[in-house]
Formats: C-alpha cells, sequence, structure tokens
C-alpha cells in the first residue's frame, strides 16, 4: 500500500486490478470507467451513498466505514473483488458507460421531474445543445 497527496485518477485506475478509496462521485466514477471493482471507505457526505450503489450493482463489497475500518475488512473486501462475477460486472457497466450521454440523460431526468404544470409535453429534438436546454424552459415560463 502507497499513500499519495493527489494523483490524476484516469492514469492511476489503469493501472490497477482493483480499487479502495473513499468514494467521492468523481472518483467512483473514475475507478468504474476503467472496469475496476470497487470498495469504498467511506468517511463523510455522499461517499456511503455510493459505496452502497457500488455494492447494490455487485461491483464490490458493502461499504467499510472508516471508523469500521480493519485489516480483516480489507483483506475481506480484496477477495470479494477478485471474484470473477465482480470483474465481470465492472467491465459491463465500463462498457454502459463507454456510450452513455450523461448530459441527455441529466436534462432527461430534470424535465421529467418539473411539476406537470409547468413539464413540457414532448421532448423537443434539438437544433442545439443550448436549444435543448433553454427551450423546454422558455416554454414553461411563457417566454416562448
Amino acid at each position: 500500500m502507497y499513500l499519495l497527496d493527489n494523483v490524476p485518477h484516469d492514469w492511476l485506475f489503469l493501472q490497477c486490478k482493483e480499487v479502495v478509496h473513499h468514494g467521492g462521485a468523481g472518483t467512483t466514477a473514475a475507478g468504474l470507467r476503467v472496469a475496476c471493482p470497487t470498495t469504498i471507505v467511506p468517511f463523510f457526505g455522499d461517499q456511503s451513498f455510493w459505496g452502497e450503489r457500488v455494492h447494490a450493482r455487485g461491483l464490490g463489497p458493502p461499504p467499510i466505514p472508516v471508523d469500521q475500518f480493519s485489516l480483516e475488512k480489507l483483506v475481506d473486501a480484496i477477495n470479494f473483488m477478485m471474484t470473477s462475477k465482480v470483474k465481470e460486472n465492472a467491465v459491463q457497466l465500463a462498457k454502459a458507460m463507454e456510450t452513455e450521454d450523461g448530459v441527455s440523460g441529466a436534462v432527461t431526468a430534470f424535465l421529467k421531474h418539473l411539476p406537470p404544470k409547468i413539464s413540457p409535453q414532448v421532448t423537443p429534438e434539438p437544433s442545439s445543445f443550448m436549444d435543448f436546454l433553454v427551450a423546454p424552459v422558455r416554454r414553461c415560463f411563457g417566454c416562448s
């Protein structure tokens, strides 16, 4: 084990077979993007959420809260990540992430959660990225 201060995850995780980290959204995404099974040791904020999501998707063991971390739990987590099923799940997710259009997905999710009174009935065909974002909002507020 080697403790690093700051390193680009996109490079580092390509060198790894599995990763153990705090579970920030960006760090979690970087590891999963390169098909690394993941163990999350949360200590703050949304890290426990991401640890639970990783485990629920079969990409790693249950999160290990930092105040419960031990050598025995780390060994168990590494053994869990080394199983072929977990690696297969990580590879499948990484492939799905390659083709995902996150911006369109985020806009669709945003529009889906608008109150029905102002939610557009049909998502318009975008003529440009900004039109795609701005047109529904203009219609919602009667600016079209």
